[in-house]
């Protein structure tokens, strides 16, 4: 019995995988890519030519769909679903933060608005307010994951792919993706709780629905190309308030002088702000990787390895520490 309820929910979860690819919600929805083709190819076109269209051949390759590293980003994706499935606590939801949260703020004495506002400013002030902290909490969960060295052993994972294909976006260890969905519900269910404090009755969680047009306009936008070899540079004006495929390209190249740059997700103002923007260009050529033996490890070797790595440092730090105790004056 327990191995037929097994063998259901296995099933049942490689379904929900397989139904991604339908899902417009899903970075990897086979109408986003399909939309980003179309995207690039219109630009190259504008911009090149009939010589333009030669650039998106490389997506059109056999050896990158099956190279060693882009089915490491297969396996990582439904072994992912399945680990989380199991060990996510799925009691935590957004409606759950936000009753919490709401409660929280009463006890502070926060109280409605003493003037009612048009419910249509309310929409657009939620709105604005919600993009600019989902994206800037994006922005700030990424720019401390190579910041701290614990964090880095886990995102490390996403950088140690050796191609770049739309699935490489669901490379990443399950550490990483409870940070990420931990940040998303802290930060609607934050908004939330204030705005129906504030606001009564004019706000409500299917508001949130309507700041998702803003992404899924950007990913039509061939945004979803950021994890793929075909560079696409929105030109400087742009990308001084956007960012490129070709930047998030340079922010997973090798090269030193790439390092640490571009941790955007939709805005780019964020990396001007903290220093770390680069523009991006048609024209490059880059490699990618971490350029250690994480680029080669399957699917048990990227789960396993931050933390190797962690324990590695630690000892290291306490070796460190002992030898420094050994040698002071007071030892």
């Amino acid at each position: 019995m327990i191995m037929a309820d097994y063998g259901v929910w296995l099933i049942n979860e490689l379904s929900l995988a397989a139904s991604d690819l339908l899902n417009p919600s899903k970075r990897v929805s086979i109408c986003y890519l399909a939309s980003a083709l179309f995207f690039a190819f219109a630009l190259f076109l504008f911009r090149y030519g009939k010589k333009g269209i030669g650039r998106l051949k490389m997506l059109f390759s056999w050896r990158l769909w099956w190279h060693p590293s882009a089915r490491v980003d297969y396996g990582l994706w439904l072994c992912n679903r399945l680990i989380l499935s199991l060990v996510f606590p799925k009691v935590i939801t957004t409606l759950g933060v936000v009753t919490w949260l709401m409660y929280q703020l009463r006890e502070l004495g926060l109280s409605p608005l003493p003037v009612a506002l048009p419910d249509w400013s309310v929409v657009a002030i939620f709105s604005l307010c919600y993009f600019l902290l989902d994206d800037f909490s994006r922005f700030g969960l990424h720019w401390l994951m190579h910041r701290w060295s614990w964090l880095w052993a886990f995102h490390r994972v996403h950088h140690s792919a050796e191609v770049l294909t739309p699935f490489t976006v669901l490379r990443t260890h399950p550490v990483e993706g409870l940070l990420f969905y931990g940040r998303s519900l802290l930060v609607q269910g934050a908004l939330v709780a204030l705005f129906v404090s504030v606001f009564p009755g004019q706000v409500s969680l299917l508001m949130i629905g309507g700041v998702f047009v803003v992404t899924y306009v950007f990913n039509v936008c061939g945004a979803n190309l950021r994890h793929s070899p075909v560079p696409i540079s929105y030109g400087k004006t742009i990308e001084r308030w956007l960012i490129s495929p070709a930047q998030h390209q340079l922010h997973h190249s090798v090269a030193v002088e790439h390092y640490d740059c571009n941790f955007g997700v939709v805005l780019s103002i964020w990396d001007r702000w903290f220093r770390c923007f680069q523009f991006g260009s048609d024209q490059q050529t880059l490699r990618y990787g971490t350029l250690s033996a994480l680029d080669q490890a399957g699917v048990i070797g990227q789960y396993v390895s931050p933390f190797q790595r962690i324990k590695i440092r630690a000892k290291k730090k306490t070796a460190t520490t002992t030898e420094s105790r050994q040698d002071s004056p007071l030892a």
